[in-house]
């Protein structure tokens, strides 16, 4: 029977009953001829058919499910996710930001008269906050210190206080915990959370009061470290950024279900969990030496990184994590105004009855803006194309693209980015000066990477060294081996405006002139503005003209405001502009409106 003619592309139910049925009237055309839906044998042919297709489309789903493209099944896109980079969430958090108030003493004994900062509160960070009517709870991101004078907002309350006013990030999250017990170690031991909308693992510990660091694969034995920066006040770097060695750490992965699986590495307590350094001898380690070593493939985790992949667990560890986000973390602004006052001190360590019973209660909050971004985890389709996305970045700063957003991305402990400008310069010739962060001469993939900072008021400064030390450390461990980053300081100019504009009949002047100045400073804030952005002057005056009952502009002016509180550095504007644009210096840099309430002025003149 070897040479039956037998195809093999049936897919389907019909197509395996037709084709059974025409090789049985083919071969054997004399022993069964009966083919009526109601006969024996027809049954038989039905059944081997629907045999054939289970079997078929079994067959055919197995192998879709291993391509990212056609999965269809969750738990699967999530281990093919996993496997390309990507990590699903469950749950996506709403954020806003968070105006928090404190009344505060006037000092007695300064004149004028400033704030006593002995009666400075301290908010820590994950403070409980609650918004009123929806009974979401939320979490600040950041601790709060308002005797540090950072970004503070102060206002002359009466003749006896001051009112202070900083900001900061919240996240629509509650605070839950849980115990995982270990009586001995387990290689690679596995434990599970099960709980509903999780977002992230906030810290884990166990019985001895050592700390577990959470990486995304245990063969990184390493993490970013925080170091209190004993200069935080004058340059802006809350922390210093250094990397930690880790033996003790754990991957975490959602699955399909919602719950969160934790896994441990496999080294033994009494085992030293070294980093291996490299030799001909342990590279090769049992292999036999021949011809086809040059071919031999090694593994990088086990030579370059570390032995076990971590410690395993031996006691109880207490994992600490967020739950929270969907739709209804999504609330409208100014309804987020109680804050959980449990934990929340004074830095001076002061105690009495002005600090306890005025001062600790006058703390106040609110959210001037709506929380959004809250919604349910991804769907199939997000998950698909994300994991797509992640196995082409794979983490990797390629692009100069890249490399802005991972400056930019900079954790706001380690110091603010404000600006971030990348161009490849290959005369690798350094202006006197500036500083340069970190250099690697001669090197043709090298970049320069020009950035700002801001000061406590939200202005262009020149970033610290500690700035750009931070980010040399965090961007070294994105960048390709063949890259060099150089970080260099990039200029701002500080600039004025004055125009005259003349207005329609039945307006007022004052109010006019004061809605052109909101147009303009909104349209020269800062946050708007990139390095080596050009001004378009018909685009300012257009902003003027748009406002409501102005005529026509009659002048605009542009002057460079230079010394004292505005940049060093003078700018020609006259010569610098060409055919109606305003140009930047050839070196990196960008315009600035630095105080904007005395630096753009307006007036209505008669036509």
């Amino acid at each position: 029977m070897t040479d039956n003619n037998v195809s093999y592309l049936n897919k389907t139910f019909g197509e395996f009953k037709t084709n059974l049925i025409n090789y049985a009237k083919t071969y054997f055309p004399t022993t069964y001829n009966d083919y009526s839906e109601a006969s024996p044998g027809v049954m038989l042919i039905e059944m081997a058919a629907y045999v054939g297709d289970v079997m078929s489309f079994y067959l055919d789903t197995q192998v879709q499910e291993n391509f990212l493209l056609y999965a269809k099944e969750k738990e699967n896109l999530f281990a093919l996710s996993y496997m390309l980079g990507y990590r699903p969430k469950t749950s996506y958090a709403a954020t806003t930001t968070i105006d928090v108030y404190q009344l505060i003493p006037a000092s007695a004994s300064v004149s004028p008269s400033q704030p006593d900062y002995t009666y400075a509160l301290t908010v820590p960070e994950n403070t409980v906050l609650t918004a009123t009517g929806y009974g979401t709870k939320f979490l600040t991101t950041e601790k709060i210190n308002f005797a540090d004078g950072i970004n503070t907002e102060i206002t002359l309350a009466d003749n006896n206080y001051f009112l202070l006013k900083k900001q900061v990030k919240a996240i629509s999250a509650e605070i839950k915990s849980t115990t995982i017990n270990f009586s001995s170690p387990q290689k690679f031991s596995i434990a599970t959370i099960t709980d509903s909308n999780i977002l992230q693992i906030l810290d884990a510990t166990d019985t001895q009061g050592n700390r577990w660091y959470e990486v995304p694969y245990l063969a990184q034995a390493t993490v970013f470290d925080k170091i209190a920066n004993p200069n935080a006040s004058t340059d802006q770097v809350p922390h210093l950024m250094q990397l930690k060695r880790v033996p003790r750490r754990y991957v975490s992965r959602f699955l399909s279900d919602g719950t969160l699986q934790l896994e441990f590495g496999a080294g033994m307590a009494n085992k030293s969990d070294q980093t291996i350094l490299p030799t001909p001898d342990n590279i090769r380690l049992g292999l036999v030496p021949g011809i086809s070593s040059l071919y031999d493939n090694f593994n990088k985790a086990s030579v370059f990184y570390t032995q076990e992949y971590g410690l395993a667990p031996s006691s109880n560890i207490t994992v600490r994590y967020l739950i929270g986000g969907g739709l209804t973390a999504n609330t409208n602004a100014n309804t987020i105004t109680t804050i959980d006052r449990s934990g929340i001190y004074f830095q001076s360590g002061i105690n009495n009855s002005l600090a306890n019973n005025t001062i600790k209660p006058s703390l106040a909050v609110t959210n001037p803006i709506p929380a959004s971004g809250g919604r349910s985890g991804d769907q199939i389709e997000e998950i698909r194309n994300n994991a797509l996305n992640a196995y082409q970045s794979q983490l990797r700063a390629v692009t100069r693209e890249d490399y802005m957003v991972r400056a930019l991305s900079l954790p706001s402990d380690y110091g603010s980015i404000a600006k971030v400008y990348v161009t490849q310069d290959p005369s690798r010739e350094l202006i006197p000066t500036q500083t340069v962060a970190y250099v690697e001469e001669r090197n043709p993939l090298s970049l320069d990477m020009y950035i700002l900072g801001y000061n406590s008021d939200k202005t262009l400064v020149t970033a610290s060294t500690n700035l750009k030390n931070n980010l040399v450390t965090y961007i070294n461990q994105f960048r390709m081996v063949t890259d060099a980053v150089n970080v260099k300081d990039a200029f701002y100019i500080n600039i004025g405006i004055n125009f005259d504009i003349s207005i329609r009949s039945g307006y007022n002047n004052n109010t006019i002139i004061s809605n052109c100045i909101l147009a303009l400073k909104d349209f020269f804030n800062t946050e708007r503005w990139n390095i080596n952005q050009p001004i378009i002057i018909s685009d300012v005056q257009s902003q003027i003209l748009n406002v409501n009952g102005v005529q026509s502009v009659i002048k605009l002016e542009f002057t460079n405001k230079q010394g004292g509180a505005y940049s060093q550095y003078a700018y020609d504007i006259p010569g610098a502009t060409r055919q109606g644009n305003i140009y930047p210096s050839v070196d990196p840099s960008i315009f600035e409106v630095r105080y904007p309430n005395v630096d753009i002025q307006g007036r209505v003149v008669a036509v």
